[in-house]
């Protein structure tokens, strides 16, 4: 006769526990974390505003109401000015960097030629690329766009390249021999090797080319988010300046967590899938160890 087991139920102080624990938990806590370290440094500090006195400069900007006279927040359309600029500038260099980085992983002359010249492209900050096309185009759309462009392409680049070079040599020594066809290998051997590396770098060019927009409008705009963030910085309303930098952050943030995160888990479902597998095959043959 068999006996019938019982189950303790969990104790509220495990799962209190489990809480405090959790992911979710250490970053709310980083949040307060970095509130409270702000609210304090704005103590000592005179000219750092204090985390009240942002948040509500902020919702005026966000909300377009009134900063006192004539100046109204102006959000939407400072926004709407930055998004194309960024775009188009994200989108020139995922082209270029992915061909540059196909011709310089899959070619030794190229890579001689230019792999170096990519280091150094990688090595520049984006604000020698806002500074040299602000004097090479002056203000306006074109040096924006071409400075975000420039910031972000070498780091699509150098992704793709080390993707490419990163395919084992004998596997397409072996598709060479036995006369793969060219679709079948770049669908089957290419594109499963370079898939990480191509997001790392998109996610990168993304990250560098919001930073790179933001140093591009600063010194050659009239208008959007780096146009507005200068414009309060040199109205010595400082508040006005830390409140469009946390709208620049919470936006980047925002596209990481809501687009490329689960844009990225999409296109690696078959490699989690592979795992998982591989996973249930392992147990399975441990059970089976064990049975015997």
């Amino acid at each position: 006769m068999s006996q019938a087991t019982t189950v303790a139920p969990a104790s509220p102080i495990a799962g209190v526990g489990r809480l405090l624990r959790s992911p979710l938990t250490a970053r709310i806590a980083s949040y307060l974390f970095l509130l409270v370290a702000w609210q304090l440094l704005s103590l000592y500090e005179d000219r750092f505003p204090p985390p009240a006195d942002v948040f509500g400069f902020l919702w005026i900007e966000v909300t377009g109401g009134s900063h006192g006279g004539i100046v109204r927040g102006e959000f939407l359309e400072h926004f709407a000015a930055t998004l194309p600029r960024f775009t188009l500038g994200i989108a020139i260099s995922m082209v270029l960097g992915i061909v540059s980085g196909v011709v310089i992983g899959g070619s030794k002359i190229a890579e001689a030629l230019l792999k170096d010249t990519l280091l150094m492209l990688v090595a520049l900050p984006a604000i020698i690329w806002a500074f040299l096309t602000q004097m090479w185009l002056g203000l306006g759309d074109t040096a924006v766009v071409i400075t975000t462009f420039l910031s972000a392409f070498p780091f699509v680049a150098v992704n793709v390249v080390q993707g490419i070079q990163a395919v084992p040599r004998d596997l397409r020594r072996m598709s060479g021999a036995f006369h793969v066809s060219s679709y079948r290998r770049v669908r089957h051997l290419l594109l499963p090797a370079v898939t990480g590396y191509l997001f790392a770098g998109f996610r990168f060019a993304v990250i560098i080319g919001w930073n790179a927009v933001l140093l591009g409008e600063w010194f050659s705009s009239s208008e959007g988010v780096g146009y507005q963030a200068r414009y309060w910085y040199d109205a010595n309303r400082y508040k006005g300046f830390v409140a469009w930098v946390i709208l620049f952050i919470g936006f980047i943030v925002l596209i990481d967590r809501v687009a490329l995160v689960p844009l990225q888990r999409r296109a690696f479902r078959w490699r989690d899938t592979q795992v998982k597998q591989a996973q249930r095959r392992v147990e399975g043959i441990d059970v089976a160890v064990t049975g015997a």
